[in-house]
């Protein structure tokens, strides 16, 4: 029996019999797309480079495109950032429209920090006007097992149909209390939810409890929602079956609260989430189609510490106001009533620890969050 998987994983010990054979990612191909003098949009030429690409990645391509943007130093620094942005952006654009999926992509964007040629002319400069593309390969760890052998009548043992019993492994007794934050009274019209269970869980008076087949060493990511309430999101990790009671808090939706989406993740300095935000943000349109007659809006925040607002980057200031444009569109699109909403990008104005100096201070400092306006006239 044959079993391939990805390079991702990591096997700590083997039986003697199982052969592996371990490979790293494999750099295929590589391109560099040049751009004009202060421009993001790609010239005629440089899209047959783009067309070619995209044909050869087409089919049963099993990796990843690295992209690098640059400009040359021409400008400011936080100019020529935005426009690497942009080039990469174009590029992704462009490619996407060659039926390249949006996941496929790790970006990075260094604006004039890393030229290749000397700026001083005119051909140096053109050379730094560029965006670098890598395609790597994910290449496999290859696992041989050898094939089962038949059994013997030794092996086989008549089990009398009275001893066999209903397998309670991997059983776990456990119980959620669902409470209002403020008051911690039960919510008595609570549900629970689990993706990887695919299952809804009604409480009674706020309560659930009952018996989940559930593995170790796995994450169980449960959401809990109410109407009249913030959705909230609890992760579980199973060490032992000995039984469990997790006591859930969700915040009122009132005029003036605020709630944080700690599990949405952007890439770096970008205004796209990453793949596995998919699930909060099912959580997050759940929770708002189930309050429809809430005013809410989506802001965006970003980690500028030690910082008068003045003083940071414009392209900053920007991407707050993008990210929370993305989670407003999201919303828009799966079904929210557009009256329901609006979004604001806040810059570092509104920073929880705007002195941080440590990476787990300046980490809730980036944010989207949504904020109770008001409710819709009926």
């Amino acid at each position: 029996m044959r079993t391939i998987l990805s390079f991702f994983l990591f096997f700590l010990s083997l039986p003697i019999f199982a052969q592996v054979v371990k490979k790293d990612t494999t750099l295929i191909r590589s391109e560099n797309i040049y751009f004009d003098f202060g421009k993001d949009n790609i010239r005629p030429s440089e899209k047959n480079k783009l067309i070619s690409l995209a044909a050869s990645l087409r089919e049963k391509f099993d990796g990843y495109i690295q992209l690098t943007a640059h400009t040359d130093s021409i400008g400011t620094l936080n100019n020529n950032y935005s426009l690497s942005e942009r080039r990469g952006s174009a590029v992704i654009h462009y490619l996407m429209q060659q039926r390249i999926a949006p996941f496929s992509f790790v970006t990075r964007y260094d604006g004039e920090m890393i030229p290749i040629a000397d700026n001083s002319t005119e051909e140096g400069r053109q050379k730094n006007r560029r965006v670098e593309i890598a395609v790597y390969k994910i290449n496999t760890y290859e696992i041989t097992h050898p094939s089962p052998t038949e059994p013997t009548e030794e092996d086989i043992v008549e089990i009398p149909e009275k001893e066999i019993q209903p397998s309670k492994e991997n059983t776990l007794d456990i119980t959620f209390i669902i409470q209002d934050e403020e008051t911690n009274e039960p919510i008595p019209n609570a549900y629970i939810t689990e993706s990887v269970l695919d299952k809804k869980m009604n409480t009674t008076q706020g309560t659930w409890k009952g018996e989940m087949k559930l593995q170790t060493e796995h994450t169980y990511t449960f959401g809990f929602y109410a109407k009249g309430y913030f959705h909230n999101t609890e992760n579980l990790i199973i060490d032992d079956y000995s039984p469990k009671t997790l006591t859930i808090k969700l915040k009122p939706i009132k005029k003036g609260n605020k709630l944080a989406l700690r599990q949405l993740y952007f890439y770096g300095n970008q205004a796209r989430l990453l793949p596995k935000s998919l699930p909060e943000l099912r959580r997050l349109k759940e929770s708002v189609l189930l309050n429809p007659d809430v005013l809410l809006e989506v802001g965006g925040h970003i980690n500028y510490p030690n910082t008068h607002p003045n003083d940071v980057p414009q392209w900053s200031r920007d991407l707050s106001v993008r990210r929370a444009e993305v989670i407003y569109k999201y919303l828009i699109d799966s079904g929210v009533n557009p009256k329901q909403l609006s979004f604001k990008g806040y810059s570092n104005t509104q920073m929880i620890n705007p002195t941080a100096r440590t990476e787990e201070k300046m980490k809730p400092n980036r944010r989207v969050e949504l904020k109770v306006m008001g409710y819709l006239d009926k």
